[in-house]
């Protein structure tokens, strides 16, 4: 199960947290969060929907639990103000094992074969991080991604990270990176996907500070 997991990932993608939705994953109920600032996505709103379906057909073999944005640019994107959405997260969990348990050993397990497929072999993982994070600027195409490494741990998973450069449908040339924590939240397995624009060497620390915090309010809503 560890590789298909692992697999499944390889091929996608301190504030105050709100309270996102409840999401059933069989006999257990997990609680989500949001980051601060940040707003759900409503399925009935038109410019909601389009990001949620594009969303959803991109990840096939998962559920998507939630998705959220920036709670600005989302007042704008439903206006008519905003091409792009450039900051979002999404919960997602692989469908063949959302009833299933997934234990924090489980999720070491997978961890370390993360961490393996990124040459991430130091204590102090997110220097070694910005190096990718540098090589990929230079050789990463239009339309491609790269998988940076594993950025940091915890006792209940670890923080993976992509950048990826697309362009978009207005026709920018967009560059961002892509932060996820992948662990076990009270014995099933979540993805929890932080989008933001990659800026310069800071957006690393900044993402991960992020996808920490909300990580720990994650954690403190379902009792961990």
């Amino acid at each position: 199960m560890l590789k298909r997991i692992v697999l499944t990932l390889l091929c996608m993608l301190p504030s105050i947290v709100a309270h996102g939705a409840d999401v059933q994953m069989g006999t257990v109920t997990l609680k989500l969060t949001l980051p601060a600032g940040q707003c759900d996505f409503d399925p009935s709103q038109a410019a909601d929907k389009r990001i949620i379906d594009a969303s959803t057909a991109a990840a096939p073999g998962n559920d998507m639990l939630e998705m959220s944005a920036d709670c600005a640019e989302l007042r704008d994107w439903r206006a008519g103000r905003r091409p792009l959405l450039e900051h979002m997260t999404q919960y997602q969990t692989l469908r063949t094992v959302r009833t299933a348990p997934f234990t924090t050993a489980d999720a070491s397990a997978a961890c370390a074969q993360m961490r393996a497929k990124g040459d991430q072999v130091n204590a102090d993982l997110l220097p070694s991080i910005k190096e990718n994070v540098s090589k990929a600027m230079k050789d990463v195409q239009l339309q491609g991604q790269t998988f940076l490494g594993v950025a940091g741990e915890d006792s209940n998973g670890c923080y993976v990270t992509f950048l990826q450069k697309f362009k978009a449908e207005t026709g920018k040339n967009i560059t961002q990176l892509n932060m996820f924590f992948m662990g076990s939240i009270k014995d099933r397995l979540l993805y929890v996907y932080l989008i933001t624009p990659y800026v310069d060497d800071s957006t690393l620390g900044q993402l991960l500070a992020l996808q920490k915090a909300n990580t720990a309010a994650l954690k403190a809503a379902n009792g961990l």
